[in-house]
C-alpha cells in the first residue's frame, strides 16, 4: 500500500512522482551528461558550431514513453536561443573555459556578470549552470528562475536572490539537501523543482503524470517565468499575453493569485492552420523561396488583426517522400518561420499529424503487411488484431514506415511538449493546453496508416474509434476537461470507406464534440458547417496547400499553383464567470497572380467575408467553469 500523502506539506505529493521515474530515464540523462563532459574536455576552448549544437542536444536529451527525446528543457537551448549562442561562438568558448575552472570565489564574483553581460545571448541562467552541472553533477545544479521558485516552495526557505553568485551557491546547497534527504539523483533535480513549481502554482497537479512518464519539462527563460518571482531583475517582452502552452504567465505578466484566478478575465487564443507543405518537392523547390517570402509578408499584415498566435496546427504532408533528409530540410524551413513569428511577437507551439507523403512506404505492394492491410475493411478480426497491442508485426511495420516522422516530432523544438499523450498508431497525439484562461484540447489522428502503396485510396481509408484512446480509456472525460476541443487529420472524412465514415461520424466526431475539424490533403481551402437530423453542427476547416503544385494535361501542359493557409482566434464570449460559448474566427488566405506579381490575399472563394476579411461561427463550451 502506498504511503499516505500529506497534502498540507508541499513536498509530500511531489516526492513519490520523482521517485517513480523509470530507471531508463535516469540512465539516459547520466549518459548524455557524461558524453557532454567528454566533448567539453576534448574541445575546451575550441568548440565548433557543430560541437556546440551537439552539446545542446545532449543537454536536452531525455527518455520518455520508451524512446529518447529532445525535450529535457523544452524551448531552452534550442531554436532561437541556440542560434544566438552559436553566433557568439568565441564568447561561448571563453565562458565555458572559465566555468570549467571556476571555484566558489570566482562564481561569487563573476557568475551574475557573465549572465547579464550580453556575451551569452539566449543562454539565460540555464547555459552557464548546465555547464557547471556537466562538470560536477553532484555539486552544481542547472538553474532557471522557475526552478528557484520550485525550491522555495518545497523547502520553505527564504527567497533566493540572484543578484550575486552567493545566490546560486545557496540554491545548489539547498537543492542538494532535498535530493540527499529523499534519495533522489542530482540528474532528476530539475524534475523535482519543476514539480515543486507546479505544486506552488496549482495544488491539483495530477499524480498520474509520473506514471505516464510525462514529466513537466522546463520552458525557456526567454518564454516564461514562475508566478512567484525570485529577487531578480527581468524585463517584459512584447505581447506578453501570448503565453506558452501549459506554461506559467509570460515574463512581465502579473501572475494571478489562487484566489483571484477564478475571476481573472479570459483571453482569446490565436492559431494558424498550415497543411501540405511537401518539403523536398524537387521539381518545384526553386519556387518555394518566393512563396515563403509572400507568406512572411502576409503574416506581418495579419498579425495586427488576429495575432499573436499561440498554436500552429499542421495537418500533414509536411514532406514529399517522408525521408530523414526531407525532415532535416523541414527543420530549416520551420526555423525561418519561427524566427518570423518571434519578430512579430508570437511564440506559438506546433501540433501536427502525418499525411500520406510523410511515410516511407514498403518496397512492394505484396510485402506481408501492406498486403494484409489491404483486407482491413473486410475482416473485423484483422482490425482488432492490429489495434489490440503495441508489439504485433503490423504496428511494428507501421512504426518503421513513420519512423522519420516520429523522430522529427521527438526532436522538433517547436512541437508541444507538455501534457502530451501519444497513441498506439504513430502520429496519434492528444495535447491539453491552457492559454489565457481558455482550456484547449487538441486530438490529432493518423488517417493515412492504410495508405502504404501508391494506389488511389479515395473511400478506402479509416480513422478507427480505437484511435481516440490516445486521450485515455474514457475519451469523453478528457474532452470535458477543456472549454473547446479540436480534431486534426490529414484526410477529409470523404476519403474514408463507407463503414469507417459512419463509425467516424458516430464514435469520433459526433456533432458538437469538436469546435472544428481541421484537415488538408485536397490542396483547396474550404469550410463547412453541417447538421444531420437536427443534431449539433459539425464544423470543418479544410486548408489550402501551403506549397502545392498541380499539373493538368501532362508535362508542358497547364500548371495551376495553389498556395494558402488560414489564421484565426478562439474568442470566449464570456470573459469572466461560467463560459457558455466560444466564437471561432477564421481568416482564410490564398495566393493570387496579378499584374504586380503573386501575393496572398483574403480567400473570398470560401464565401462572403466580413469587414475584417474573416468569417466566424459559435460553438458551445464543452467544459462549464
Amino acid at each position: 500500500m502506498a504511503p499516505a500523502i500529506d497534502r498540507s506539506n508541499p513536498i509530500s505529493p511531489v516526492i513519490p512522482k520523482v521517485q517513480a521515474q523509470p530507471a531508463a530515464r535516469l540512465e539516459r540523462r547520466k549518459q548524455a551528461i557524461e558524453a557532454a563532459r567528454g566533448k567539453i574536455e576534448e574541445k575546451l576552448g575550441r568548440l565548433t558550431e557543430e560541437d556546440l549544437r551537439e552539446l545542446f542536444a545532449l543537454f536536452n536529451s531525455d527518455f520518455l514513453n520508451g524512446r529518447v527525446v529532445q525535450g529535457r528543457f523544452a524551448t531552452g537551448l534550442v531554436g532561437r536561443n541556440a542560434n544566438l549562442l552559436v553566433e557568439q561562438l568565441g564568447a561561448v568558448n571563453q565562458a565555458v573555459s572559465k566555468l570549467w575552472a571556476a571555484d566558489d570565489a570566482w562564481i561569487v564574483e563573476n557568475l551574475v556578470a557573465l549572465r547579464r553581460g550580453g556575451s551569452l545571448p539566449g543562454g539565460g541562467w540555464l547555459f552557464p549552470t548546465i555547464i557547471l552541472h556537466t562538470r560536477e553533477p553532484d555539486r552544481f545544479m542547472p538553474l532557471t528562475e522557475a526552478m528557484v521558485d520550485g525550491l522555495v516552495a518545497l523547502d520553505g526557505g527564504p527567497k533566493i536572490s540572484l543578484k550575486s553568485g552567493h545566490g546560486y551557491l545557496d540554491y545548489c546547497t539547498r537543492t542538494r539537501a532535498l535530493l540527499t534527504t529523499h534519495q533522489i539523483s542530482p540528474h532528476f533535480a530539475d524534475i523535482l523543482l519543476w514539480y515543486g513549481q507546479q505544486q506552488e502554482n496549482d495544488d491539483s497537479v495530477p499524480v498520474e503524470v509520473a506514471a505516464h512518464g510525462a514529466t513537466p519539462v522546463a520552458p525557456s527563460e526567454a518564454v516564461i517565468r514562475p508566478s512567484t518571482a525570485p529577487t531578480v531583475e527581468i524585463a517584459a517582452p512584447p505581447h506578453a499575453t501570448s503565453a506558452a502552452i501549459g506554461s506559467p504567465p509570460a515574463r512581465g505578466a502579473s501572475a494571478p493569485s489562487k484566489t483571484s484566478a477564478a475571476v481573472a478575465p479570459r483571453g482569446s487564443v490565436g492559431w494558424l492552420h498550415l497543411t501540405d507543405l511537401h518539403q523536398g518537392m524537387h521539381s518545384s523547390r526553386w519556387l518555394w523561396p518566393n512563396v515563403l517570402s509572400s507568406v512572411f509578408d502576409d503574416l506581418g499584415r495579419l498579425h495586427d488583426s488576429c495575432g499573436p498566435w499561440d498554436l500552429v496546427l499542421f495537418t500533414g504532408d509536411l514532406t514529399q517522400r517522408g525521408s530523414a533528409e526531407e525532415f532535416k530540410e523541414l527543420d530549416r524551413t520551420l526555423e525561418r518561420l519561427w524566427r518570423r513569428f518571434e519578430q512579430l511577437g508570437s511564440r506559438p507551439q506546433l501540433i501536427a499529424v502525418p499525411g500520406n507523403h510523410d511515410l516511407k512506404r514498403p518496397e512492394h505492394w505484396y510485402d506481408p503487411v501492406p498486403l494484409a492491410l489491404s483486407q482491413w475493411h473486410r475482416h473485423r478480426e484483422l482490425r482488432d488484431r492490429v489495434l489490440d497491442a503495441a508489439d504485433n508485426p503490423y504496428i511494428v511495420e507501421l512504426r518503421r514506415c513513420f519512423a522519420a516522422y516520429t523522430e522529427w516530432c521527438a526532436r522538433s523544438p517547436w512541437f508541444a511538449r507538455e501534457n502530451v499523450r501519444e497513441g498506439l498508431l504513430p502520429g496519434d497525439v492528444a495535447v491539453s493546453c491552457s492559454i489565457g484562461g481558455l482550456d484547449v484540447g487538441v486530438i490529432g489522428l493518423n488517417s493515412t496508416f492504410l495508405q502504404l502503396t501508391g494506389e488511389d485510396f479515395f473511400e478506402r481509408l479509416d480513422i478507427h474509434p480505437r484511435q481516440l484512446q490516445v486521450c485515455g480509456d474514457y475519451a469523453s472525460e478528457w474532452l470535458q476537461q477543456h472549454h473547446i476541443n479540436l480534431l486534426l487529420t490529414h484526410h477529409p472524412p470523404e476519403w474514408l470507406e463507407a463503414r469507417a465514415r459512419q463509425e467516424f461520424r458516430h464514435e469520433i466526431d459526433p456533432g458538437g464534440r469538436f469546435a472544428a475539424h481541421f484537415y488538408g490533403h485536397m490542396h483547396e481551402g474550404a469550410s463547412t458547417s453541417t447538421s444531420h437530423g437536427g443534431s449539433h453542427l459539425r464544423h470543418t476547416i479544410q486548408g489550402a496547400s501551403l506549397f502545392g503544385l498541380e499539373e493538368y494535361d501532362g508535362p508542358g501542359g497547364k500548371v495551376s499553383r495553389i498556395h494558402g493557409y488560414s489564421a484565426g482566434r478562439f474568442e470566449p464570449l464570456e470573459t469572466t464567470g461560467p463560459l457558455e460559448k466560444v466564437r471561432v474566427r477564421v481568416h482564410p488566405r490564398r495566393m493570387i497572380a496579378g499584374t504586380g506579381g503573386r501575393r496572398i490575399v483574403p480567400d473570398h472563394s470560401q464565401g462572403e467575408l466580413d469587414a475584417r476579411n474573416s468569417f466566424s461561427f459559435e460553438v458551445q463550451a464543452a467544459k462549464r467553469s
